[in-house]
This record gives structure tokens, C-alpha cells and sequence, in this order.
């Protein structure tokens, strides 16, 4: 008889356990025009984190004790019945696993993020249109492993995101009785999504913020991003159009445009071409309980890159066709 055994790694031994209480307020409030909405959020979190070594009063066997207050709140002042104004100011957080917030010598720091917007809503029978300016700074900001091997998080540093957001449904109501409904709509989203001081990270091989200088963009997150489409309805039937366009982007917060970092080869690197999208579909409905829905994505079959994580380039999908048939009971 042949005896075999196994080892196991440290990190593969490893136990993890967040007790958490969590506590909340909101209260509202109207006067005149006016509506004010106040509230916040309290949590407690004691967490403990053991692996192999276990030795007591190491980074081991430790217990890390957590208090996060976020409070928030908005005021929404109703012009008339058609026009709205509004403000908020929200305050949030993010904690990370036991494992990794431990007092080790370098613990994740839980992300804390203060968010604020101010807009204006218009609606009647015919449009629909919403404005929203927005800025959010996130201090301690924490990502993921970008290698996909692991979920190993690391404090990125501190960003700054800030934009515009608009929205439009319009009825135009220009077909004549009988011929059936035609809608547009619109969304864009400007966005400066910027480091607020040189990242924190330097491994290129963990972190796609590695490299990345005071002012330099968020990876991933276009400064432009719109979506255009037409609706039309007959009876039972209905089509629809839709274009979708996202601008630039890059691959790491240095901002390369071909795929290194400090001048060594890197595939998760290198930047990320803008794109434009056209989808299709239409559909039937039989009667109120059975639908079908046939629709093709990505109708040019145009290549673009999705995302050069984890490890290099990949395409976006191909045109696509799909049918879904629905029924409710």
C-alpha cells in the first residue's frame, strides 16, 4: 500500500468572518414647494481573519474592529406640475475582506466617497428631459487584483469623477389616427474620471492603476458616452433602433497608447478605440399573455476591444441575433 499526501499553502488554510450591525435613519419632510430628505447609515463590522500560521497576536489570528458613519441627504423643490429642481449630497464607503484589512504592515484602508449632483427634471404628455450635473471624490479608492487570479484588493489612491448626465423622451405624435406610435429617446453621459494625485500602486502585474500620475484618467470609463433610438408601435407590433457610442479609453491609469508599461511589454495595457454600435428588434405580441421578440446586436459586426483585462485584448461581441419568446401567466 502507497501512502500519498497533500500539502496545503498557507493561503489555501485560511478562515474569514464579518460580524456586522448595521443602523439607519431617514426622515422627510414637506413645506410649500419644497420636499427635504434627511438620513444616514451606521455600521459596525468586528472581523477576524486565521490561516495556517495561526500564532495568536500575529498578522495570523487578528481581529480588526470597523465604524462607518454615511450620512446623506436632498432637497427637491416642485416649481409646478411639469418642472422640478433638485440637490443631494450623499457620503459612502467600501470596506474590504478580513484578510486584507488586517494591521499586517499593509492593510486596505476602507474606501470612503462623498457624492454630490444638482439637477432639473421637465415632464408633460410630449418630452421628458432631465439634466444632472454630478461629482463624486473617492479617497482610498480599492480595486481588485487585475490579473483575474485572485481577489487580492489594494488602495488605488484617491479620484475624482465629475460630469453632466442628460436623458430625453420625446412623443412627437406626428403619425396620423391609426398608423401607430412613434418615440425618440437620448441619453449622454459626460464624465472626467481623473486621479487626485499619484496612484498609490506599482506592481503593473496587480494593479491597472500602477504608473498612473496626478490628473491622469480612470481606466475604463469614457468621457463620452451616448445612446440614441427610436421606438414605433402598430397594434401588436413594435420596432425598434438603437445606436450606442463610447469614446476612448485606455487599458491602465498610465495611459499608454501601445500595450507596455515603463517600457516592458504589457497586453493589459494600451488604449481602447471608441466605438459605435447599431441594434435592431422587433417583436409581436400574440395576445397578453404570449410575445415574441427577434432582434440582431451589433448589426455592422463591427470589431472593436471590450476590455484588455486580465490578460490582453478581447474583442466585443459580433453581430448577434436572438430570439426570446415570453410567456405570462
Amino acid at each position: 500500500i502507497t501512502a500519498h499526501s497533500a500539502g496545503v499553502t498557507q493561503s489555501d488554510d485560511r478562515k474569514e468572518t464579518t460580524h456586522g450591525h448595521a443602523f439607519f435613519i431617514e426622515e422627510r419632510a414637506s413645506f410649500d414647494k419644497f420636499v427635504l430628505s434627511l438620513g444616514g447609515r451606521f455600521e459596525y463590522m468586528d472581523m477576524h481573519y486565521r490561516d495556517k500560521v495561526a500564532a495568536q497576536g500575529t498578522s495570523s489570528n487578528t481581529k480588526e474592529e470597523t465604524y462607518m458613519w454615511a450620512p446623506g441627504g436632498g432637497i427637491l423643490y416642485n416649481h409646478n406640475d411639469n418642472l422640478q429642481l433638485f440637490y443631494g449630497a450623499y457620503k459612502g464607503f467600501n470596506v474590504a475582506s478580513p484578510g486584507t484589512v488586517r494591521d499586517d504592515g499593509t492593510p486596505v484602508e476602507k474606501e470612503t466617497s462623498l457624492a454630490q449632483e444638482v439637477g432639473v427634471r421637465y415632464v408633460d404628455p410630449k418630452i421628458a428631459v432631465t439634466a444632472v450635473a454630478f461629482r463624486t471624490y473617492f479617497e482610498d479608492l480599492i480595486v481588485i487584483n487585475n490579473t483575474n487570479s485572485d481577489s487580492t484588493p489594494d488602495n488605488a489612491g484617491n479620484v475624482i469623477t465629475k460630469g453632466l448626465e442628460l436623458s430625453a423622451n420625446y412623443d412627437p405624435d406626428l403619425l396620423p389616427t391609426g398608423s401607430g406610435g412613434l418615440c425618440f429617446y437620448a441619453n449622454y453621459t459626460f464624465t472626467n474620471a481623473n486621479l487626485d494625485g499619484a496612484a498609490s500602486a506599482s506592481d503593473s502585474k496587480a494593479s491597472l492603476f500602477a504608473g498612473g500620475r496626478d490628473g491622469n484618467n480612470v481606466p475604463y470609463v469614457p468621457e463620452h458616452r451616448l445612446s440614441v433610438g427610436a421606438d414605433y408601435e402598430l397594434n401588436q407590433f413594435d420596432l425598434g433602433v438603437n445606436l450606442t457610442y463610447q469614446s476612448k479609453t485606455f487599458g491602465t491609469a498610465s495611459e499608454t497608447e501601445t500595450e507596455e508599461f515603463s517600457g516592458s511589454p504589457n497586453a493589459r495595457a494600451g488604449a481602447i478605440d471608441e466605438y459605435l454600435l447599431l441594434n435592431l428588434y422587433g417583436g409581436y405580441d400574440f395576445n397578453e399573455n404570449y410575445g415574441i421578440k427577434v432582434g440582431v446586436n451589433n448589426a455592422t459586426d463591427l470589431e472593436y476591444i471590450a476590455t484588455r483585462h486580465p490578460a490582453g485584448a478581447r474583442a466585443g461581441a459580433p453581430l448577434t441575433a436572438y430570439i426570446n419568446a415570453v410567456a405570462k401567466f
